[in-house]
């Protein structure tokens, strides 16, 4: 049990030595080639739109492996653009993190790591600008399974995202009339959406595992379950010390959530998980099969805590505040343009994001000593515009404790938070490895925009 910072380094430490071991022992390898390719995607029939994609689908092929396996893997460039790939929450080596590569087009890059955690995670490209090439399909599911997930009746990976399409399944560019972010029209599960979204297909008994991943790139999504119920056991790949029910969940841009769903229901009785913007596409059926089984019981053993000892006290290392303006304005004529006629979408190409008031690159990087224990004070001042705008933020290269939002004190662990407008969250985390890491807000219109900085790890 990690009852202080002490007892988590001396783990990080252990970790480390593992790590090592790993190295010179033999270790389960898998490989993996992944294609950037340009493709055309059929989101339902009659709606087909030209994607970039890995592997040909969207979301990209699944990568799912064990925890301490090592992956390979080849990543291909057929695409007409630069890219990268980046291992959204797993902790890698610097140099096979993703955004200070460049694969060109036509060139392969060789990634090679190990897969030290279990959990939901993630991989997109990091080229910039961002939003362009996630918003266009680069995303997949990775996931590090642990050998009680195999106790599940089934283990369901469900992507979301949005698209911005016109009726004949063209890319719209920009931003819809009245908003600042990049937000779509059609709604997806697993790149499908409306009656072309796969069920989920249970038997009354069954336990199954549910493993939500927010891809969009600015879309919050709240899910509502009829009939049944969530119980919430991780969060972005992380256990939860005290798992909870509930029959609504919300993700926003980056998170992941893993839930289990008891298979409580009857044969030919009517349930869904649907989004509250169910119009645009989001309703995945649940559906009976005939007969039963005998109950199958929660393989999830809830995680001891991890906090950090006196972590509460401990006053921010870094203060971090977060805000956004208009280039070209001052102050006193920004709030003049937002009363004007100028549409939303005008005010959005001019649009900067900042970390105490400077917007990368020119924001200012982060030192940290490498096995130290920092505290990040995240504080949203961004309450001034014509509407008021969160920012999930996320830390490369680790994971964070979340030890404050407005002084209530979960006990959780994360690698993407959100810091809703007004409003202040305190992480704390240890580096591991050295290098520069990224620290960005995942709404990747604010990201492209200046909303990241750097945390030099030495």
């Amino acid at each position: 049990m990690l009852k202080n910072g002490k007892t988590f380094l001396t783990k990080m430490i252990l970790m480390e030595a593992l790590v090592i071991f790993l190295m010179l022992s033999p270790v389960r390898a898998a490989t993996v080639q992944i294609e950037m390719m340009e493709t055309t995607w059929e989101l339902k029939p009659g709606l087909v739109t030209k994607v970039w994609s890995y592997n040909g689908s969207v979301p990209g092929t699944p990568i799912i492996i064990r925890a301490g396996e090592k992956v390979s893997i080849d990543a291909v460039n057929h695409l007409p653009v630069n890219t990268n790939i980046h291992w959204h929450g797993l902790i890698v080596p610097n140099d096979q993190d993703g955004p200070a590569i460049v694969i060109r087009s036509g060139e392969t890059f060789h990634y090679e790591f190990i897969a030290h955690e279990a959990g939901t995670y993630w991989y997109h490209s990091h080229y910039p600008p961002v939003l362009t090439q996630v918003d266009m399909g680069l995303y997949g599911p990775f996931i590090v399974k642990e050998t009680t997930d195999g106790r599940y009746s089934g283990d369901h990976i469900l992507v979301l995202d949005d698209w911005y399409l016109d009726a004949n399944g063209k890319r719209l560019e920009g931003t819809a009339r009245g908003d600042m972010e990049r937000y779509g029209n059609v709604e997806t599960v697993n790149g499908k959406t409306g009656a072309a979204i796969q069920p989920l297909v249970f038997r009354k008994g069954e336990l199954h595992k549910l493993r939500f991943i927010n891809a969009s790139s600015a879309a919050v999504h709240t899910l509502h379950i009829t009939g049944h119920m969530f119980r919430v056991t991780h969060t972005d790949g992380h256990p939860l010390v005290e798992p909870y029910e509930t029959s609504t969940i919300t993700l926003s841009p980056a998170e992941r959530l893993d839930v289990e769903v008891v298979a409580a229901g009857s044969e030919g009785g009517n349930y869904r998980i649907s989004s509250d913007r169910s119009d645009l596409g989001i309703i995945i059926p649940l559906v009976y099969s005939s007969g039963k089984v005998t109950p199958v019981l929660s393989p999830f053993v809830p995680s001891q805590s991890r906090a950090f000892a006196g972590i509460e006290a401990k006053t921010p290392d870094f203060v971090l505040e977060l805000n956004s303006t208009m280039t070209g304005t001052s102050g006193d004529n920004m709030s003049t343009m937002q009363h004007s006629n100028m549409n939303m979408a005008a005010m959005a190409s001019m649009m900067r994001w900042t970390i105490n008031g400077k917007s990368y690159p020119d924001t200012d990087p982060l030192p940290v000593a490498v096995a130290q224990v920092v505290k990040i004070r995240f504080w949203n001042k961004d309450t001034e515009m014509a509407h008021k705008m969160d920012h999930p933020m996320h830390i490369h290269g680790t994971y964070f404790q979340v030890v404050s939002i407005n002084g209530q004190k979960p006990d959780l662990w994360k690698d993407t938070v959100n810091v809703p407008a007004g409003e202040y969250v305190d992480v704390a985390f240890v580096m591991t490895n050295p290098g520069d890491w990224m620290l960005h807000c995942h709404i990747l219109d604010h990201e492209d925009a200046g909303l990241m900085t750097m945390i030099q790890a030495r």
